[in-house]
């Protein structure tokens, strides 16, 4: 017999909110002092932005899992005719065609185009019934994922495409791969980024991932950012320098220093301290979308909360480790906190989705 209990419908989890604030509200703390430096009405702008990205992560916390099931299929085919028509009439940055300008504003779709893949990729594993993925499901969930994927390489986009591998991971995983399959994926994998390596990355990338392996190769060159990066985070010490004092970011010394490094201009001007806090809400943030999958009873919302929170955990780690000199330079942004529109909506449409997952967990049980 079904019940409906409505009493569960309008309450959601105060905790995934608060640190929501708690990283918007640093991240416009960070803004506001390298507005000094890089110019541009940076504040005003992600201010601008966060304010639609909680309004739309409050409207989509509203809405029915089952919704997001019906329309996933559309909302997927959208996305994929959003990032073919960016090839041919987007904007070009930095040797990119991957934004659309709308007035004073500009929209990156790759960053929507991913949400709509993992709600697609979450409706595709969340149907299945058999305990293991057959080789002809395996295909099917890599087509899913390759497609966009493809799309975004055109750009090309080599960070915003790398973000997509952890909703395919995640789907494989919950899918039900078996153990011997990950062995021919990983290699599979491999293969691909050898291939990458010779006929797709740059020589400018090659030799950021170089100078991972080896920080002085080229100290002046692929590896000034990292370097200079390092020398930020390192110079916080345990108070940090202030906020707007930092030596690194004040004298420019420090690149991309409200986008790609924005972790390392916090850990200057904040220190050990400031750092803490700003890691410490990205663990409640991803400990409480771990509950809410947790304690979801059905597959469909397990599985969304499961690729949202594998998404998010990829990008802070590669993002983070980025700015210590632990990963290569890829342009993979911090969610919540590094500058930009399109990926702090996204992300709050996404947390939203989480959201709706835990506030209609018990409903119609």
């Amino acid at each position: 017999m079904r019940r409906y209990n409505l009493s569960m419908e309008h309450r959601i989890d105060p905790w995934i909110l608060v640190a929501i604030l708690s990283i918007i509200g640093m991240s416009l703390l960070t803004l506001h002092a390298a507005e000094e430096v890089v110019g541009g009405q940076l504040l005003l702008r992600q201010t601008v932005w966060g304010a639609l990205g909680l309004t739309g992560f409050w409207i989509l916390s509203r809405v029915h899992i089952t919704v997001y099931e019906r329309w996933a299929p559309v909302l997927y085919v959208a996305g994929l005719a959003i990032l073919l028509s960016v090839l041919f009439f987007g904007e070009v940055r930095s040797g990119t065609r991957g934004w659309f300008a709308i007035g004073p504003l500009t929209i990156q779709p790759s960053e929507f185009a991913r949400l709509t893949t993992l709600l697609v990729a979450a409706v595709w594993v969340a149907r299945r019934e058999n305990l293991y993925l057959t080789a002809r499901e395996v295909v099917a969930i890599l087509a899913l994922v390759a497609a966009p994927v493809a799309l975004v390489l055109f750009q090309p986009d080599l960070g915003v495409a790398l973000t997509y591998l952890p909703v395919l991971a995640g789907a494989l995983w919950l899918g039900g791969l078996r153990a011997k399959a990950w062995l021919a994926v990983a290699m599979l994998g491999i293969a691909l980024v050898v291939g990458a390596w010779h006929t797709v990355l740059q020589p400018y990338q090659k030799d950021r991932v170089l100078t991972i392996l080896d920080p002085e190769r080229d100290p002046y060159g692929a590896g000034y950012q990292v370097r200079q990066s390092k020398i930020a985070v390192g110079s916080g010490g345990a108070w940090g320098q202030g906020l707007g004092q930092g030596s690194q970011s004040v004298l420019r010394f420090l690149p991309a220093q409200h986008t790609d490094f924005i972790f390392a201009a916090w850990a200057e001007s904040t220190g050990f301290l400031g750092t803490a806090a700003l890691l410490t809400a990205y663990a409640l943030l991803l400990g409480r979308i771990g509950l809410v999958a947790a304690k979801t009873p059905g597959r469909h919302g397990l599985v969304l909360a499961v690729l949202v929170g594998l998404w998010l955990a990829f990008q802070v780690i590669v993002s983070v480790g980025m700015a210590v000199g632990w990963m290569p330079t890829t342009g993979i942004t911090l969610p919540l906190f590094s500058y930009g529109g399109s990926s702090l909506l996204t992300t709050c449409l996404a947390l939203g989705v989480v959201q709706s997952v835990w506030r209609h967990r018990l409903v119609n049980l």
